[in-house]
This record gives structure tokens, sequence and C-alpha cells, in this order.
């Protein structure tokens, strides 16, 4: 099972904003500007908020905010936004702190403020990353870094990096990870700063962690550990102690890992935190369970998990479900457990999509490319200085160069022969992975069919044995008989209609000699599937599913076309499971017939329609 690992994000604050309190609260001294009178009144709101009285610094510093704007001083402003964005997000109020965030962002653009426009990025990325927004997250990051590296912030640029590493923690990207800690590592070393130093070590640690390299990873956190206790830092206390003690559940150090969770909870009777305390309760939870004590792992889940529903950053309240899953499934309770297990899956699907994972290295790649380009310039220099050195070399080195391009030759036929083989291994693994999609949308409508006692649900069992004969025996040839991948649609097409009864009309026009041509088996049963999936499922009634199917010598073109929702409600229906059908035809189209196949997705508001043309 996966484990829970706090990550550490760093908000950016304005400079300035954390300031004494002066004695005066209710009345402001004449003497004092306008601007002044700003920082006077957010110094009340951190004393309010030093002493617990929450409410009361909110009131000041929305006072604070309409003085600001009222002054028209974009400092002002931009203070407080930046104080008030972190305000909420220590209130787990993410998305309030994001709009915040927004608006600080808005003004620093208005007054060409690079600084306070790298801040309110990196505040956002954090309030994405929060609301389970990785994608949008990581583009605010890099967003940031750009900034800090043209106005040489280096202490912002530790900070933007740590961060990013974050991200790449959540996402499980080792190699990521652990680059951009380092980096953060290396410039805190540089600038000699105990606290960002200290800052660092968490994600270092957990890029460890997640590599396997577990002893390293707590010497990291002991050394966090020591610093935090030496200067008085109670957050990295805190957080250095519940990540040791998930490092040791990772090693299977289970009795140590109970340990550092109760120092960790000693230390919060002193300063109480309820953020802190649903992970060390997490932590209790997980231990427990891998000891086989499933009963005090419930009752440890039970004091936090509905305050973790309601606050705890959707990333981590992801691998908490899970847990949570195997505790109820442990004890005797599937129910539970297959209803957690469903909202692990639901909200895994939308933080870590694979589109999600490709847009931020996608990003991230395209940042690399930007930071890397003048190194690029000069090294194109070097070559080009260096083949002019070789056209000035006698024939003993002309020699020498046919014997490297000959060997590279060999290089080059050695790694096609290699590409065509993985090629081989990839589309085997494709093909695989729409068995088990196909099963699974199948059982799910003969389940939909068993809790309405259908005497249908026989007719339902006999035609998947029909269709599952095809696929495990007659599907490992590298090509079948057109006809027969039509004939076993029009029987998927039968056990569809027994589900949706009169709300499906389903119309097929087929032209041409199918038996004369041959196709990779199982290349159009997903268009057909996705079109019930995610489109015919959708619609209450009237549903119609249009497949033509034309072959004119070797050329084969498939259309099906269905209606579904309009765009607004389609969006808020949307299934969070993704599109597996249709991105498995692309890579395998991309593979069997690179250069002889198009594929046209045509989706509009109530129609969506896909278009293939092969060359057979």
């Amino acid at each position: 099972m996966s484990l829970f690992i706090r990550c550490i994000f760093c908000l950016a604050i304005v400079s300035g904003c954390c300031v004494t309190v002066v004695r005066a609260e209710t009345q402001s001294p004449r003497w004092l500007s306008d601007t002044a009178q700003v920082t006077r009144l957010l110094g009340i709101a951190g004393k309010k908020t030093g002493i617990g009285e929450t409410d009361s610094a909110e009131y000041y510093i929305r006072k604070a905010g309409k003085l600001a704007a009222g002054i028209k001083s974009p400092k002002s402003q931009i203070k407080y936004f930046a104080y008030y964005a972190n305000f909420l997000f220590d209130r787990l109020r993410y998305q309030e702190a994001l709009d915040v965030s927004k608006e600080q962002l808005k003004v620093s653009r208005q007054v060409n403020d690079l600084k306070s426009a790298a801040n309110a990025y990196n505040n956002m990325a954090i309030q994405y990353g929060s609301l389970g927004q990785l994608e949008t997250a990581s583009k605010c990051l890099i967003q940031a870094l750009k900034i800090s590296e043209q106005t040489h912030d280096l202490l912002n640029q530790r900070k933007f990096y740590n961060n990013l590493a974050t991200i790449f923690l959540d996402l499980n990207d080792q190699k990521n990870s652990l680059f951009y800690a380092s980096k953060s590592y290396e410039l805190a070393r540089k600038l000699k700063d105990t606290m960002q130093l200290a800052r660092s070590l968490t994600n270092l640690a957990l890029s460890e962690v997640i590599s396997g390299r577990y002893d390293r990873a707590i010497s990291y956190q002991q050394l966090q550990l020591d610093i935090a206790k030496r200067k008085g830092y109670y957050d990295l206390v805190m957080d250095a102690s519940v990540n040791l003690g998930e490092t040791y559940i990772r090693k299977k150090e289970y009795p140590k890992a109970l340990a550092q969770f109760a120092e960790a909870e000693k230390v919060l009777q002193k300063n109480p935190d309820e953020d802190y305390k649903m992970y060390i309760h997490n932590g209790f939870a997980s231990a427990y369970y891998h000891l086989g004590n499933y009963r005090l792992a419930k009752a440890h889940l039970d004091r936090m998990f509905e305050q973790a529903k309601m606050y705890m950053p959707k990333i981590d309240l992801k691998n908490l479900y899970r847990l949570a899953a195997e505790i109820h499934e442990k004890l005797n309770d599937p129910e539970k457990g297959l209803a957690l297990w469903k909202k692990y899956n639901d909200l895994n699907d939308s933080i870590i999509s694979a589109n999600t994972q490709k847009a931020i290295h996608e990003a991230e790649i395209r940042y690399q490319t930007n930071v890397k380009e003048k190194a690029i310039a000069q090294q194109k220099l070097l070559i080009s200085n260096k083949n002019l050195e070789i056209q000035k070399k006698d024939q003993y080195i002309l020699v020498s160069i046919m014997i490297i391009v000959l060997l590279l030759s060999i290089s080059v036929i050695i790694f096609l022969i290699y590409k065509n083989k993985n090629q081989v291994v990839q589309l085997s693994l494709l093909k695989a992975q729409i068995h088990p999609h196909f099963l699974f949308n199948t059982l799910n409508n003969l389940y939909a069919l068993s809790l309405s006692k259908s005497d249908e649900s026989p007719a339902v069992i006999m035609g998947l044995s029909k269709i599952l004969r095809y696929m495990l025996y007659e599907c490992n040839a590298p090509k079948v008989s057109l006809q027969k991948e039509i004939d076993i649609i029009e029987q998927y097409i039968s056990l569809e209609k027994i589900r949706y009864h009169n709300r499906l009309e389903v119309n097929m026009d087929i032209n041409g000699d199918l038996e004369s041509q041959q196709i990779t088996p199982l290349l159009i049963l997903p268009l057909v599937e996705n079109a019930f999936k995610h489109g015919i499922s959708k619609l209450v009634d009237n549903g119609w599913i249009k497949i033509e199917t034309q072959l004119k010598q070797s050329k084969l073109i498939f259309k099906i076309s269905n209606n579904k929702l309009a765009e607004a409600e389609f969006k808020e229906k949307q299934s969070r499971f993704g599109n597996i059908g249709l991105l498995n035809i692309k890579r395998r189209l991309k593979i069997l017939y690179r250069g002889r196949h198009q594929l046209r997705i045509i989706d509009e508001d109530e129609l969506f329609m896909v278009i293939m043309k092969i060359s057979l």
C-alpha cells in the first residue's frame, strides 16, 4: 500500500507583512500615514491570530484591504493580498486563498513588481496543489522560476525549486523530485541560511524515500529535526517528526514509527495544531495497521477522518481513503471498504491522470529547454569549430572517420532492431490493456442488470462468453478477418441493447466484401465501447448510435457517431476514469499503420463522431 508522507510547500509572504503590534487597536493615531495604517492593521491581525481570535483577526485584515484599495496604493494592496492569502491557507481555505493570490498577481503585473508577481505565482501553485490541480500548479511554479531568474532572486528560487520538487513527489517521480530538491538544497547552502537549509531537507529526504534509500532519508530527517529543535522552528519539528515516522513505516520498523509519532504528539500538546493532529493520527493508524492491530488503527483513523475529508489536501486525502479501505476490509466490513476504494479511485483519477502527468512533464521540459538555450548555442559553436579542424586533417583521419561512421551505422541498425522488438512488446501491452477495460465495462452492465433482477442476465453472460472467447483464442493472430471484427461488434451491441431497452437506437450500414480483407484484432471495438460509455450512458433517453463501414479495395472507412449531453451538462457528469479506449487506439494505429491511417474526432455540443480511415 502507498503511505502518506507530509511534503513541505513554502508560501511566499511579501517582506514587511508581519510587523510588531503597536499599542492602540481601536483608534488609529493621526500622525500615521495611510500606508502605515495598513501595516498597523495587519499587525493587529497578527496579534489576534497569535491568541486564537481568528474571526477578529480576519476583520482587521479585511479592514486593511479596504484601506489599501481606498488610497490606491499598489504596495499596500500587495502587502494585504499576500498576508490574507497566507492567513486563509493556514485556515485550510484553499479556494479563497487562491482567489486572493490571483488579485495579488493582477496588481503586481499592473505596477511591474516582478518579485511580488513571482510570489503570487508561487502561492497560487501551492493553492492549486492543495486543490489537487497539479498541472496548473506546475505551470504557475515555472512562471515563478522564470521571473526569479530574471531578478537573480536566489532566496525565492530556492523556495520555488522546493515547491516544484513537491509536485514531482506527488507524482512519485523519483528523478525529477530529487533533481529539484537537490537544487533547492544547494541554493540554501550557498545562501548560508539555516532556516532555508532545514526546509530544503524535507523534500530532499522524501525524494530519497520514494527512491527506496531509507537510511539516507532518515539521516536527512534526523539532521532537520536537530536543526529545528535547536533553532525553535516548531513547524519543522512537526514536519520532520511525522515524515521520520512514515519513513520508519516504509522501512517496516513499526515500533520506531510509533515511538516517533508519540514524540510528535507530545510536541503537539504544547502547541496544538489541528493540521498536524490529522497527520499524526494518520501515522498511528498506518503503523498499527501494519502491526495487525486493526481496531487500534481504526480508532486513530476515526479521530481525524471527518476533519480530513473537509480540510486535508486532496493528494493526501487520496492516500487516506486507501488506508481506510484496507483497514475496513481487515475488520470484515467489505461494504465500507468498497465505498472507500471507490472514493480513492475517483480522487486518484482526478488528480494524477495520464494527461496531467504528461502536461506537467511537458511544461518542465519547456522550462529546462529555455534554461539551456545558451549552453546549446555554445555547444553548436564548438561542434562547428571541430568540423573545420576535421576538414584540415589528412587521409588517415578520414579513414578513422569512415571507421567511426561504419560503427555508428552498425549501432543504428542494432538500435532499429531493438526498437522493432520494443514496439512488438508495446503492442502486446496495449492489446492486453483492452481486455480488462472491456471486461470492466461489461461487468458493470451485468451488475446493473443483476440489481434489477433482470431475466436477461443469462443472455448477457452468454454473449459475454462469446466475446471473451474471441478475445482469448482468436485475437492472438496479428490479423483477423474484417468480417469477424464486425460480427463481434454486432454481438457487443446486442448486449448493450439488453441494458438500454427502448432508450437506444442503433443503425448499422455496412458496404463491401469484408471477408476479403484482414485487420488488426480489437481495433474497432473500443470505438463502439466509447460511444456507449462516454456518450449514451450519460443520456436519460432518446440515445442513438450510427455506424457506417465502407470497404473499397483495401481502403477501410469506419465512421461512428452518437448523441450526447450538451457540453455544460457533460462536464458535470463526466466519468473520472479517463478514456482508455481512444488513447489505446491512437497508440496502436501509430505503431501498426504509420503513414497509412487517419483518425478524426469531432466533438460538438450534442454530437460525438469518430472517423477512422485505414489502408489495409
